[in-house]
């Protein structure tokens, strides 16, 4: 068996992988590893995902915009911010923004990323880049995909806690969205 390039990890020693499963948001590859301390080697999987962004849109009034939307995974309405993937030659900053138009129709200023987190290092090794978008106002009517159905609301940041402390707001990337956001508000 050809063994890859080192990836950096010191006593690991990673093979060439193959594919097991590609669809328009996910492929899935497995490949042996070996554990130089115990000996063993097993087969690993990857979910190779694209770069994602989320995004903290807050209005004049600094209310955070969120959105309702259906997600397959929990099979039932989420309350999150807008968000969504970054497509190929793309920036994360640009696909913050752009999703933010789609999604709710509202657009800002002084857009910047102010976090980013690897969503399971363990399976992933794609990003999650958090976008801060002030001053947001809506400029346009949203333009959903196929399969979208989004409502866009907004909500002062102490009501935003709130739906966190209750559960109602349990999507774990939105959470990062929101820690970054917390943590630049108390600086």
């Amino acid at each position: 068996m050809k063994k890859r390039e080192k990836d950096g990890a010191q006593g690991w020693e990673v093979y060439p992988r193959q594919v097991l499963l590609e669809t328009p948001v996910v492929t899935i590859h497995s490949g042996p590893v070996h554990c130089s301390r115990s000996g063993k080697q097993k087969d690993f999987y990857l979910f190779e995902f694209p770069e994602w962004v989320n995004i903290i849109a807050l209005t004049p009034q600094r209310e955070i915009l969120l959105i309702r939307q259906f997600r397959y995974g929990t099979n039932r309405l989420e309350i999150e911010i807008p968000g969504g993937m970054v497509n190929k030659g793309e920036e994360p900053l640009a696909a913050g923004c752009r999703e933010l138009l789609e999604e709710t129709g509202y657009a800002g200023e002084n857009a910047r990323i102010i976090g980013r987190v690897c969503p399971n290092p363990a399976i992933q090794r794609n990003y999650c880049h958090t976008v801060m978008v002030e001053e947001a106002i809506k400029v346009a009517e949203p333009t959903f995909d196929d399969m979208e159905d989004i409502e866009c609301f907004s909500l002062p940041e102490k009501e935003v806690l709130k739906l966190i402390a209750t559960g109602d707001i349990d999507h774990g990337l939105v959470l990062n969205a929101l820690m970054f956001h917390e943590g630049m508000r108390r600086e």
